[in-house]
Protein backbone atom coordinates (compact mmCIF):
# COMPACT_ATOMS: atom_id res chain seq x y z
CA UNK A 1 0.00 0.00 0.00
CA UNK A 2 1.48 3.37 -1.17
CA UNK A 3 0.97 6.50 1.58
CA UNK A 4 0.72 9.60 -0.45
CA UNK A 5 2.83 12.41 0.65
CA UNK A 6 1.25 15.80 0.91
CA UNK A 7 2.88 17.16 -2.12
CA UNK A 8 2.39 14.40 -4.47
CA UNK A 9 -1.10 14.87 -3.51
CA UNK A 10 -1.47 18.69 -4.02
CA UNK A 11 0.70 17.56 -7.65
CA UNK A 12 -2.04 15.34 -8.75
CA UNK A 13 -4.86 18.02 -7.79
CA UNK A 14 -3.04 20.27 -9.36
CA UNK A 15 -2.90 18.34 -12.52
CA UNK A 16 -6.59 17.72 -12.18
CA UNK A 17 -7.43 21.31 -11.64
CA UNK A 18 -5.60 22.87 -14.37
CA UNK A 19 -7.52 20.30 -16.86
CA UNK A 20 -10.84 21.09 -15.39
CA UNK A 21 -9.92 24.83 -16.07
CA UNK A 22 -9.43 24.05 -19.70
CA UNK A 23 -12.45 22.41 -19.75
CA UNK A 24 -14.57 25.46 -18.53
CA UNK A 25 -12.55 27.55 -20.71
CA UNK A 26 -13.39 25.11 -23.73
CA UNK A 27 -17.29 25.51 -22.44
CA UNK A 28 -17.21 29.26 -21.92
CA UNK A 29 -16.08 29.28 -25.89
CA UNK A 30 -19.01 26.85 -26.44
CA UNK A 31 -21.32 29.06 -24.60
CA UNK A 32 -20.69 32.05 -26.70
CA UNK A 33 -20.91 30.65 -29.72
CA UNK A 34 -18.48 28.03 -30.60
CA UNK A 35 -19.05 24.29 -31.73
CA UNK A 36 -16.87 21.26 -30.63
CA UNK A 37 -15.94 19.14 -33.67
CA UNK A 38 -14.25 15.44 -33.99
CA UNK A 39 -12.66 15.15 -37.39
CA UNK A 40 -10.59 12.05 -38.21
CA UNK A 41 -7.44 12.81 -40.13
CA UNK A 42 -4.69 9.73 -41.32
CA UNK A 43 -2.59 11.07 -37.76
CA UNK A 44 -5.35 9.95 -36.05
CA UNK A 45 -8.88 12.08 -34.19
CA UNK A 46 -8.28 15.94 -33.85
CA UNK A 47 -10.95 17.99 -31.61
CA UNK A 48 -11.80 21.36 -32.83
CA UNK A 49 -13.74 24.56 -31.89
CA UNK A 50 -15.60 25.84 -34.85
CA UNK A 51 -12.90 29.14 -34.58
CA UNK A 52 -10.08 26.45 -35.40
CA UNK A 53 -8.39 26.41 -31.92
CA UNK A 54 -7.56 22.78 -31.44
CA UNK A 55 -8.72 20.70 -28.27
CA UNK A 56 -6.60 18.23 -26.77
CA UNK A 57 -8.63 14.82 -26.62
CA UNK A 58 -8.30 14.92 -22.42
CA UNK A 59 -10.04 17.79 -22.18
CA UNK A 60 -12.57 17.36 -25.32
CA UNK A 61 -13.66 13.86 -23.90
CA UNK A 62 -14.46 16.17 -20.11
CA UNK A 63 -16.38 18.79 -22.24
CA UNK A 64 -18.76 16.42 -24.33
CA UNK A 65 -19.48 14.68 -20.49
CA UNK A 66 -20.78 17.85 -19.36
CA UNK A 67 -24.83 18.08 -19.05
CA UNK A 68 -24.65 21.52 -20.74
CA UNK A 69 -23.21 20.47 -23.72
CA UNK A 70 -25.15 17.83 -26.39
CA UNK A 71 -24.07 16.30 -29.66
CA UNK A 72 -25.92 17.24 -32.60
CA UNK A 73 -26.22 13.75 -34.08
CA UNK A 74 -24.68 14.77 -36.90
CA UNK A 75 -22.29 11.36 -37.39
CA UNK A 76 -22.19 8.37 -40.22
CA UNK A 77 -23.71 5.98 -38.04
CA UNK A 78 -26.59 7.63 -35.36
CA UNK A 79 -24.82 6.59 -32.31
CA UNK A 80 -21.97 8.41 -33.20
CA UNK A 81 -21.55 12.11 -33.21
CA UNK A 82 -18.76 14.30 -34.74
CA UNK A 83 -20.12 17.68 -33.48
CA UNK A 84 -21.25 19.16 -30.21
CA UNK A 85 -22.87 22.71 -29.03
CA UNK A 86 -23.75 23.84 -25.75
CA UNK A 87 -27.52 23.77 -24.70
CA UNK A 88 -28.22 26.67 -22.35
CA UNK A 89 -30.48 24.70 -19.13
Amino acid sequence: MTIHSVASIRRARRFQDRRRAAAARVITSMARGTSLHLTFLKRGSVWTLSDGTIVPSEIALAVVNDVRVVSAGDGLFPSVSQTWRYVES
